[in-house]
């Protein structure tokens, strides 16, 4: 058998995981510093205004977590002065508990079209040919809308003010990243120990899940993929699933996160004696 693989139980493992908190959050300041840069590069560029939808990028700069629905529900961060943030009528009340910095919240309402409202800040801000940059993850449909609103507005992809903020990680970044990848690796250790003949694919992702969770991350694992045999061979694997047998190589890539920041490990080995092609 593999050095690491099997032996042990999933209730075992699971007994042995405990919440992690050694890291440090990032803080309201250092979200305050990149949208200053974001605003330095705007004037740069000679860009008038930052829209961010409801995406990664808006949590990195505000730290407001948002799912993209078919609701408009984003911010705007201009060259000069403070963010706007826009939301539905009805969420307001929620969306400003939520706000780490920041007072004005724009909203909308059913009845009303949300990228007039868009419009009329961008306006307001920078006259009616402004230069707006657009989140890089908006929906076609709410890009549509604003350049509509905004017939005569230049519209340039948002990345060249984002991908500058955002490729360039800060130390506090790198030991998020860090830290999540020590949690999946320590998970990616326990997994091993808990393969066992007739085991499923199924089982082991429920295991992903709980051993992430119980060590602290935001959420589920954001992907779990879990191979026996020769589905091993398939990027990506297969859409059923299988049970673990003697002489099976193993596949697993998952990734969780620890404040927004990714974790995304593959391990792959033999379960039991490999073969001489194996070994190869």
């Amino acid at each position: 058998m593999t050095q690491g693989v099997g032996g042990s139980s999933a209730q075992a493992e699971l007994a042995g995981l405990a919440r992690r908190t050694g890291f440090t959050p990032i803080t309201v300041q250092e979200r305050l510093e990149r949208i200053e840069k974001a605003q330095r590069l705007m004037v740069e560029q000679g860009i008038d205004a930052l829209y961010l939808d409801a995406s990664t990028s808006l949590f990195y700069y505000t730290g407001l977590r948002l799912w993209a629905t078919e609701r408009l529900h984003g911010a705007i961060i201009p060259a000069r002065g403070d963010i706007i943030y826009i939301s539905p009528g009805f969420e307001e009340e929620k969306t400003r508990a939520m706000l780490l910095f920041g007072e004005e919240v724009r909203t909308w309402e059913e009845h009303e079209d949300a990228t007039a409202l868009v419009g009329q800040c961008i306006h307001g801000l920078a006259g009616t040919k402004a230069v707006v940059a657009v989140d890089p993850a908006t929906p076609f449909f709410v890009f549509d809308g604003l350049r509509r609103a905004m017939p005569v507005v230049q519209f340039i992809n948002g990345s060249c003010v984002t991908a500058g903020c955002r490729m360039h990680k800060s130390d506090n970044e790198i030991a998020l990243i860090q830290f999540a990848m020590d949690l999946t690796l320590e998970v990616h250790q326990r997994t091993a120990r808990i393969l066992e003949p007739g085991i499923s694919t199924i089982e082991v992702q429920a295991f992903l899940t709980d051993a992430h969770l119980q060590l602290g991350t935001d959420g589920p694992p954001a992907f779990r993929i879990v191979l026996f045999g020769e589905p091993t061979a398939y990027p990506h694997g297969v859409p059923y699933p299988q049970e673990l047998k003697e002489g099976d190589m193993v596949l697993i890539d998952v990734g969780a996160t620890i404040e927004g920041y990714y974790s995304d490990i593959t391990r792959s080995y033999v379960f039991g004696e490999p073969t001489a092609r194996q070994r190869q």
